[in-house]
């Protein structure tokens, strides 16, 4: 118990010890401090918006039988989800997502199929349609 106390004293001496005071660090005569929120001066053509809203356009794939799944739009690594809904392969439609403005591209997916979209433009299209193996046949 007393080695414990010891120890216990120990750490509070050197913690203690090792706690300095920041200098404050006098501006420059040039800096500007506005006194109030309104005195802040921003450029006119500023964006403010946290947010980018994108319209997705999702064009529909008729199928024999009716294939109903899950239909999510995420961020790249799919740890964030946007937008989900079940629906009809075969349905078209459009939804408006409000993306996170540092958000460039998205991942969309139905099932087993997965495809990641650029976000650089305000309407974005999606089908269902995986692009073709390059793999040349022998």
């Amino acid at each position: 118990m007393k080695n414990l106390k010891l120890i216990a004293g120990i750490a509070l001496l050197i913690a203690a010890s090792s706690c300095t005071k920041v200098k404050d660090v006098e501006s420059t005569p040039n800096t500007y401090k506005p006194g109030s929120f309104k005195e802040i001066k921003v450029a006119d053509n500023f964006n403010w918006n946290t947010t980018n809203n994108i319209s997705l356009n999702v064009q529909g794939f008729e199928c024999i039988s009716p294939i109903r799944n899950t239909f999510i739009v995420s961020s790249e690594d799919q740890k964030e989800v946007y937008f989900a809904s079940n629906t009809l392969m075969s349905e078209s439609f459009t939804t408006n997502i409000d993306l996170p403005i540092h958000v460039k591209k998205i991942k969309v997916n139905f099932g087993t199929i997965s495809k990641v979209i650029d976000v650089n433009s305000k309407t974005i299209t999606f089908d269902y349609l995986m692009p073709a193996p390059t793999d040349e046949i022998q």
